[in-house]
């Protein structure tokens, strides 16, 4: 075999490498359903405060609408009576206890961590956390990806988002249905946070919306394979 031979051939192998090695790196990852069906998913990540957690709830339930709520562990320590009430209406996951960049955790602590909010869980709530995971601020790798896959998780993702995670600086109920609306598309996982005002006060509308422009509200749980 000439060199120029075995060039082309080293050349494809790694060129396939790095695809099947790309590829890889999102299979665990979930951002949204399918782009076929009008149903949407609704999600929220939830910490650092109760102002508006239980008036959520009040809405989703009014709506009948599904949803999940990441809780962080801080969160779930200071409000057991709210987390047993999201784990009775709604699906209660996993978002760390320490709400942290989990590319920074080796293995050991990250599966320590994970395991404490599982069992803190179960403290509060009597049965077992629904294993779906959301990474605190979206930082994940593949390392801490296939962690989660042998411990039993769906890594849920998101395709809408908006600027509604600091809640000092409130960009108003306008803000909110606009871009939530405005983005949502078949098969759609949309992020909010509970932290502000003007997305309580703003949830109504866009379910409202939503429904009207013919979308149906699901659960995530439609998402995992068996």
């Amino acid at each position: 075999m000439g060199d120029k031979m075995k060039k082309w051939i080293f050349l494809f192998v790694t060129l396939m490498l790095l695809l099947i090695t790309g590829n890889a790196s999102e299979q665990y990852l979930i951002y949204s359903g399918d782009v076929n069906s009008n149903k949407i998913y609704l999600t929220f990540d939830d910490g650092y405060s109760l102002k508006n957690t239980n008036f959520i709830l009040d809405t989703l339930n009014e709506y009948n609408v599904p949803a999940t709520f990441f809780i962080e562990g801080g969160f779930m320590k200071d409000n057991p009576n709210a987390v047993k009430r999201i784990a009775r209406e709604q699906t209660l996951a996993n978002h760390t206890m320490c709400h942290c960049d989990i590319r920074k955790l080796s293995d050991d602590e990250f599966r320590e961590d994970i395991e404490r909010f599982e069992k803190l869980a179960y403290s509060i709530t009597g049965k077992e956390i629904t294993k779906f995971f959301r990474p605190p601020m979206g930082y994940i790798n593949r390392q801490k990806e296939e962690l989660l896959h042998t411990m039993g998780y769906t890594i849920f993702m998101w395709n809408v988002k908006i600027y509604d995670y600091v809640h000092e600086d409130d960009k108003g109920v306008d803000y909110v249905i606009q871009n939530i609306v405005n983005q949502v598309e078949n098969g759609s996982i949309i992020l909010m946070h509970t932290l502000t005002d003007s997305n309580a006060k703003a949830l109504p509308i866009v379910i409202e919306q939503l429904q009207q422009k013919g979308f149906i509200f699901a659960s995530l749980s439609e998402l995992v394979k068996d």
